[in-house]
């Protein structure tokens, strides 16, 4: 692959933005503790961790995980924009 050193963690954020999106989705309906939300909860825990520790307890979980996604979003066009800033061609 070319340019992996910026492919790879292009899809890792992406891979966790969508896995975010997905536990939001996922949020409203009844299904508790059934495997595929753990394992969205297990998944995300890491990204959704620090985000939460600095949103205001007052703020609904669903929107904690609106603003986990923003913040996803943000590192990735960082990490475009700062890859530019070097010169690299991305394609």
């Amino acid at each position: 692959m070319l340019n992996w050193y910026y492919h790879l963690p292009d899809m890792l954020l992406a891979a966790a933005s969508y896995l975010v999106l997905a536990r939001l989705l996922l949020s409203p309906f009844p299904i508790g503790n059934s495997a595929v939300v753990r394992t969205l909860s297990a998944l995300t825990a890491p990204v959704v961790a620090p985000v939460a520790a600095i949103t205001p307890r007052l703020v609904p979980p669903p929107v904690v995980l609106l603003a986990v996604v923003a913040w996803l979003y943000a590192a990735r066009i960082i990490l475009r924009a700062g890859f530019a800033a070097t010169g690299l061609r991305l394609g």
